[in-house]
């Protein structure tokens, strides 16, 4: 009888080694860096676990991870244009959980916070954005729209926990038939373009051709001037001297004779007048 109870105080003994063995296995837990672990009592949370290894309660608290690492995030999504163009854009965003309102979040849409709180502003926000542009603006101006996104999301998301790191249109597509039409009104805008630099480039041509005119003219008139102004000179100096050369007649009669005197070339005239005198030896 006494073997038998040792027996049987034996088997209960190695089973309550077990049982506390296996218990103390279960209420320790690791969470991996980039992870934080939210920690529940009865379904109540009691705490926010950091990376590394803790101990929990057994049977009684429970334990979920969350990540607190960059996750991107890509939807396709069909938006209208403000002039009622229908289109196909995917659209991509990079974002992650701040590890001090974890709780928060956890409290507010549980483990689902993607669906609950992230992916329906991220087919919302974008569609609202794209309505505010025509379908030529939207194709012309995608870092504008993506811009635009990012800071409509980030202000949705301000103080939620949710921290939107960047936003990326990745893909648009109207329909072909549009697209057909944006490309001809783009290669007319290409035209008309050309046109405007070829006029711009002949005005210009135009331009530097009467400039030049009017410069080789300027210097016409400079050089007919200078030429008039010479010849005014020119008549004034010997109008000048013919009234010098007056004065000193009238006032010496002789100044005649000495003139011809300095123009005689010392040879007598080879006829004369009969009777008749030399006239520089007046």
């Amino acid at each position: 009888m006494k073997r038998k109870f040792g027996i049987f105080g034996t088997g209960i003994g190695i089973f309550i080694v077990i049982f506390v063995a296996i218990t103390m296995f279960l209420g320790i837990y690791t969470i991996e860096q980039g992870y934080r672990g939210v920690v529940l009592r009865f379904g109540k949370v009691i705490d926010i676990a950091d990376s590394g290894v803790h101990f929990k309660i057994p049977y009684v608290d429970t334990v979920h991870k969350m990540s607190v690492r960059t996750v991107k995030i890509t939807n396709k999504i069909s938006v209208y244009s403000k002039d009622i163009q229908g289109a196909d854009v995917v659209i991509s965003m990079n974002y992650h959980l701040a590890a001090d309102k974890v709780q928060n979040i956890y409290t507010d849409a549980g483990l689902n916070y993607d669906e609950k709180l992230i992916n329906p502003q991220l087919l919302a926000k974008p569609k609202d954005v794209f309505g505010k542009y025509n379908a030529v603006n939207i194709v012309q101006a995608r870092e504008t729209l993506t811009s635009e996104i990012q800071k409509e999301l980030e202000k949705k998301f301000e103080r939620t926990g949710i921290v939107i790191e960047s936003v990326q249109i990745e893909n648009i597509d109207f329909s072909d038939a549009y697209e057909n039409s944006v490309e001809e009104r783009m290669k007319a805008e290409v035209e008309v373009q050309k046109v405007q630099q070829n006029l711009a480039r002949e005005k210009i041509n135009a331009d530097m051709m009467r400039t030049k005119a009017q410069g080789e003219a300027d210097a016409r008139l400079a050089q007919a001037e200078a030429q008039a102004k010479s010849i005014e000179l020119v008549g004034k100096a010997e109008a000048q001297a013919i009234r010098a050369k007056s004065e000193a007649m009238k006032e010496n009669p002789s100044y005649i004779q000495m003139m011809q005197a300095e123009k005689w070339d010392g040879k007598l005239p080879v006829t004369m007048i009969p009777n008749g005198s030399l006239p520089i030896l007046k």
